[in-house]
């Protein structure tokens, strides 16, 4: 009975497949089935999310979205406060609301100062301009951040060190000193740096710039209505003036609570399927099941609770090692009196560690990679140690006692479990940490710090309420464990077992794994339910999830059941967003040295390749010395290979281990000594301990190698784990874990792989280059071989290869990588585990001998026993393969939709409106810059006429010796000219400011620049309908191609907006029948007729439509099709595949499906990487024919 499993190879933008079939030995028998899925995420989205960008594409849609919300925010207090004003006979007139800019603030000055009479209307203007900016109304979060900001800060400039709030801060001590309020200030600041100049007067002091906090307003609108009160008593009521200040200017709205986007706890949390009404696409209301999560969310890591967990976990992992390798244990004593250490202090380092447990130096303990940069103590109880030093009566607030009590749980002895009682809610510290970290507002604070801790007020007034209203403990985020689970975890911990036993002893499975009687019992479903939206809050992971799920429902409804997936995710899938801003970093840094090292190669007249960029990294690493002995080597001899090797520190027959965390220089006498041992083994058999120790430890210190190269060097064969390598292979990861659980839902057997495995088997396979031999022909008719001269031992060899050839320029590289998945058993990664055992390595050796004649090697080729066994295990031949994969058509994820429906919620005076049907657009609708018009004077033959012309503007740093040319002002652009030159042949940017004076008063920020474009669109007008303000249009959501009534081909071309303007007004967004569209555009009395204009004729008959990332067949004639249709040719259906890049008026880009990248190099080529078609003419010639590729990649006619 023969048995199928699906190979999955998950990337940020793409899932590779293969699904094969198993004979009942288990060996591979057939191929089903192999794919690449392309989930097309825009350039920025998979760029951020691969870098880890703090700032990504949401969070900049969500500070415009603020920033909109402000503005409306503003405009309806504007209007109430007009209506306050117009009621009270208070409201301005138009001469009164457009005064000049000194006048106006001279009128707010004149309003605070005393005996100053200002009219009723003046009084309302002065309210109206205070309600424009009212100051910056700091959080206590923002406290925390200024000072961590100055603190980091020691070496910067004064204006540097000083954080926002705290410059805000002096602007309003400074403000206080001198007696004035903000009007006198700025009315003051203005007249002192006024200028005139031909075009006018203006001012060289920014207002902007100068912000103030929101007392300072506060305490400036108080001064203005004391000192008006006295002419109109009557009228200035307390009712009015708290109405205006507190409803209306000053009024904010309490924040929403985010509690809801905080994790459940993973052990705690439980499903329940409960019945909601949900209202259909009829509008009937009706009753529907939805199953929701319930159970404690996860602890605040600021807790205390969750800080003596977390120190308990930490110093379980620490690892002591002696000179020789082997473990120094901890003694649960030790445990304790490190556990009481790191109560006390922030971090403990091997230093103070030797110190708490009295460790003699002349031990030479070393440790693991965990105390390098010293373990995180309990940072809250240290946080406030710090701000009570000096209140010797507040030391019993730090206290923290925990009592363990009987659960009401028993294990399966029935043993009763024991649990913390809730009683340390209670406790001093608790009581502390939770009024800081849950009080916002500084008087409920202080309230809270007298009435429920009894800090005395003259304690607070000293000082001590600034110190800990600064305290942010929220900043810190959450854990992955909730208080609850916690408490049945600690009382295990603190006994001194390992993580992974304290929470099996606490009834929870710290593995995934699952009997065979559990995973042969439990029920599947036929179909694995989609994720919710913000299931995981990772869009990106959630995308390609959703697509996986999809991919193997419908590989089941196609081949029926399959008995096991096997998975690999890709690093970035596994990583949080702070890991994958570190690989960014590290690989930015690797590929710089490599590209030095490069050079300094071939300096040496040899020609750099990637194998000698790597042996001078180990060479310049070990200090030009070989890694045992310490004799000097050469630089040439180690790259020429002449008597200096690469040296496997653990060897490849005992771990399965080719990175360079293994790799060691070492000349050739050393290597062939050590043979089959262990580094640290040789070294003892030579008696070399105490020189070797000592430079592997100075190279540690050094930072030449890293901690786990140390550690290998310094390794015995007792000290190798028997599971070393799965630790390395298995996928603990939160996301890692949610696609295993995801997929068990329909699928029995469900394992994981890694990419270092694929990657190996892939290459002893002989798959590594099948698509290079399948592209070579393509990429020697673009003109893009070489033929390169390769270095041997036994002499030179030229070979033609394709110039910077990487799998990953084809996208069937996932599906290569996938069946290699399918392929991998789970016994290979045990027998990497257990390659040092005897018994392992005879049965090896024994099958090895018994497909001797099967498999013939190179003498040459030096390879490991666990090598020459894998290479025999059962797999498919590089022909079948490449038979395979040269029929794969890849599928591409259809586009977002144009638009969707979505509500918006109201709530009025308590109660709640709903308006459906809203339409959402699913895209910009313009490009984000504004553009405006100005009237330039142009000279012809006929004389000078004013000319409109379109302009923007961009800040100086987007100014380069292209676009320089084009600002309007002419003084302006010889300032920036000069800049420019004196940047001339260095790299960089123009600075923030350019001055036009020699006294630096007049500033330029920003300059207009002229710009030539026929497609802007008017967005802002006049009071007269005049357009004043035009965009461009964003992206082109189709080409249609119409016959129009005398037979010729009309082209109109739909940009994304427009898609939307008719989808807004009930028309077709691509339009089919013209005629129709334009009666329901006429019986439509609101339509604007920019919008008829846009559709086209009556007589005009759609020929056929283009949308970006369509699939289309170039090249071929309609019989080549119909007959490569009809037998199934995919492999020359595949040689003409395109989809749609991009679309413009009589330009159309098409690129080939199995490219990832583009060069620019169109129509190139047997088989070009893109078409680029200007002219119908030319697009007609090609034959276009539309089809789609499904899921599985299968191809149809559209």
């Amino acid at each position: 009975m023969t048995k199928k499993v699906l190979g999955l190879d998950l990337g940020v933008g793409s899932i590779g497949w293969c699904l094969i079939t198993l004979d009942k030995d288990e060996k591979p028998q057939s191929i089903l089935g192999m794919g690449s899925r392309i989930v097309p995420l825009s350039a920025g989205d998979a760029k951020e999310f691969t870098k880890g960008e703090a700032i990504s594409k949401n969070k900049m849609r969500t500070v415009a979205r603020t920033i909109r919300k402000g503005m409306d925010r503003y405009q309806l207090r504007r209007e109430a406060l007009k209506k306050v004003l117009s009621e009270h006979g208070m409201l301005p007139d138009e001469s009164l609301i457009k005064l000049p800019l000194l006048e106006l603030w001279e009128l707010r000055a004149r309003a605070a100062t005393p005996g100053e009479q200002l009219s009723l209307a003046e009084l309302g203007c002065v309210l109206l301009h205070i309600n424009q900016k009212r100051g910056y109304k700091h959080a206590k979060a923002d406290e925390a951040a200024d000072e961590a900001a100055e603190a980091e800060a020691e070496s910067k400039s004064k204006k540097e060190k000083e954080g926002y709030v705290a410059q805000v801060k002096g602007r309003y001590q400074a403000l206080k000193e001198k007696g004035q309020t903000i009007g006198q200030h700025f009315a003051g600041e203005l007249r002192a740096n006024q200028q005139t100049a031909s075009r006018g007067v203006y001012y060289t002091y920014r207002i902007k710039e100068q912000v103030y906090p929101r007392e300072a307003y506060i305490e400036e609108y108080d001064q203005i209505m004391k000192e008006q009160r006295t002419f109109y008593p009557e009228l200035l009521t307390d009712a009015l003036i708290c109405r205006i200040r507190d409803r209306i200017i000053f009024y904010q709205r309490p924040l929403k609570s985010c509690k809801q986007l905080v994790s459940f706890c993973e052990f705690e949390k439980k499903e329940k399927v409960i019945r909601v009404k949900h209202t259909n696409k009829e509008g009937v209301e009706e009753l529907v099941e939805k199953t929701i999560t319930i159970g404690p969310k996860v602890a605040p890591k600021s807790s205390p609770i969750f800080q003596v967990c977390k120190v308990w976990e930490s110093i379980h992992n620490i690892r002591l090692y002696h000179p020789d390798g082997t473990e120094r244990k901890l003694e649960q004593e030790e445990k304790q009196k490190l556990f009481d250490y790191l109560q006390r202090n922030d971090k403990l380092s091997l230093t103070a560690l030797r110190k708490v447990l009295k460790i003699k130096p002349k031990d030479k303990l070393w440790c693991d990679k965990l105390l390098v940069n010293g373990i995180a103590g309990n940072t809250t109880a240290t946080i406030l140690r710090k701000v009570l030093k000096g209140y010797e009566q507040y030391e019993g607030l730090l206290r923290f006692n925990l009592t363990t009590r009987d659960s009401h749980e028993v294990d399966e002895d029935g043993v009763i479990r024991p649990i913390i009682d809730e009683s340390y809610q209670n406790e001093p510290l608790y009581k502390l940490w939770h009024i800081l970290y849950s009080i916002e507002d500084r008087e409920e604070m202080r309230s809270a710090l007298i009435g429920q801790l009894g800090i005395k007020v003259e304690d607070l007034d000293d000082g001590l309420m600034d110190a800990l209203y600064k305290i942010d403990f929220v900043k810190q985020g959450y854990g992955n464990k909730s208080a609850k689970f916690i408490c049945k975890l600690l009382p295990h911990l603190q006994e001194g077992k390992m993580y992974s036993e304290a929470a099996e002893a606490a009834g929870v499975r710290h593995s995934d794994s699952m009997t065979a009687q559990e995973r042969d019992e439990r029920s599947l479903l036929e179909e694995i339910p989609l994720l919710q939206k913000n299931a995981l809050r990772q869009p990106v992971v959630e995308k390609i999830l959703n697509q996986m799920i999809n991919l193997v429902n419908a590989l089941k409804r196609e081949y029926g059941e399959i008995d096991e997936v096997r998975v690999e995710l890709a690093r970035e899938l596994k990583m949080s967003r702070e890991e994958r801003e570190q690989v960014l970093s590290n690989n930015r840094k690797r590929k710089k040295k490599n590209e030095t090292i490069a050079k300094r190669i071939a300096a040496e007249g040899i020609t750099p390749t990637k194998a000698r960029i790597q042996k001078y990294s180990l060479w310049e690493e070990s200090g030009g010395r070989c890694i045992y002995c310490g004799n000097p080597v050469g630089v040439v001899q180690f790259l020429r290979g002449e008597e200096i090797e690469v040296e496997h520190i653990i060897p490849k027959s005992i771990l399965f281990d080719d990175s360079l965390s293994n790799k060691a220089c070492a000349c050739r006498s050393c290597n062939q000594e050590k043979g089959n041992r262990f580094a640290m083994v040789y070294i003892q058999t030579k008696g070399w301990e105490q020189d070797y120790i000592s430079r592997i430890e100075n190279l540690f210190k050094g930072k030449k190698i890293s901690y786990s190269k140390r550690q290998r060097l310094l390794m015995l064969p007792k000290d190798l784990p028997e599971d070393f390598i799965e630790r390395h292979l298995r996928l603990t990861q939160y996301i890692s874990r949610e696609a295993q659980g995801i997929l068990r839902k329909g699928i029995r057997l469900v394992s994981a792989s890694e990419g270092g495995v694929t990657a190996k088997l892939r290459q002893l396979w002989g798959y590594d280059n099948i698509l290079r031999d399948l592209n070579l022909d393509r990429y020697r008719s673009m003109g893009e071989t070489e033929v390169v001269t390769v270095e041997h031992r036994d002499g030179e060899r030229t070979d033609e290869r394709i110039k910077d050839w990487s799998k990953r320029k084809d996208h069937r590289h996932h599906a290569i990588d996938a069946l290699v998945v399918a392929c991998t058993r789970q016994s290979y990664i045990q027998r990497l585990n257990r390659v040092n055992a005897e018994a392992d390595r005879e049965e090896m050796d024994a099958f090895i001998k018994e497909q001797q004649q099967e498999h013939k090697l190179s003498k040459r080729e030096k390879l490991s026993l666990l090598e020459h066994w894998l290479i025999r295990q059962p797999h498919f031949t590089t022909g079948e393969v490449t038979r395979h994969v040269e029929g794969i058509l890849v599928s591409l994820r259809p586009g977002k939709r144009t638009i969707s429906r979505g509500r918006n919620i109201y709530k009025r005076s308590g109660k709640t409106d709903v308006q459906r049907g809203v339409l959402i657009p699913r895209g910009a609708l313009s490009e984000e810059t504004i553009y405006g018009t100005i009237q330039l004077h142009r000279k012809d033959r006929s004389g000078t006429e004013l000319v409109r012309s379109y302009v923007k503007r961009i800040p100086l740093s987007k100014v380069n010796p292209s676009n320089v040319k084009n600002i309007v002002d002419s003084q302006i652009r010889k300032v920036v000219q000069a800049a420019l030159l004196s940047l001339s042949g260095r790299k960089g940017v123009l600075p923030a400011e350019l001055y036009l004076d020699d006294s630096r008063r007049r500033v330029v920020r920003s300059v207009r620049c002229l710009v030539r474009s026929n497609t802007l669109i008017p967005i802002r007008f006049n009071a007269d309908g005049e357009a004043i303000g035009f965009t461009k249009p964003g992206l082109n959501h189709h080409v249609a191609l119409y016959r129009d009534g005398v037979g010729n081909i009309r082209e109109s071309v739909v940009p994304f907006f427009r898609a939307v303007e008719r989808a807004r007004y009930g028309i077709p967004m691509i339009i089919s029948d013209p005629s129709k569209a334009r009666e329901q555009a006429r019986a439509n009395p609101n339509l604007p007729e920019s919008v008829l204009l846009s559709l086209p004729e009556e007589d005009w008959q759609l020929e056929e439509f283009l949308q970006g990332d369509e699939m289309f067949l170039l090249g071929m004639t309609d019989e080549a099709i119909d007959r490569a249709m009809e037998t199934k040719d995919y492999t020359t259906l595949g040689r003409h595949l395109y989809r749609v890049q991009s679309l413009a008026a009589g330009d159309y880009m098409f690129r080939y499906h199995l490219d990832t990248t583009l060069d620019g190099k169109d129509n190139v080529g047997s088989i070009p990487k893109s078409y680029r078609i200007q002219g119908l003419k030319t697009y007609r010639k090609l034959n276009p024919r539309k089809v789609k590729i499904d899921l599985l990649g299968r191809i149809s006619l559209a």
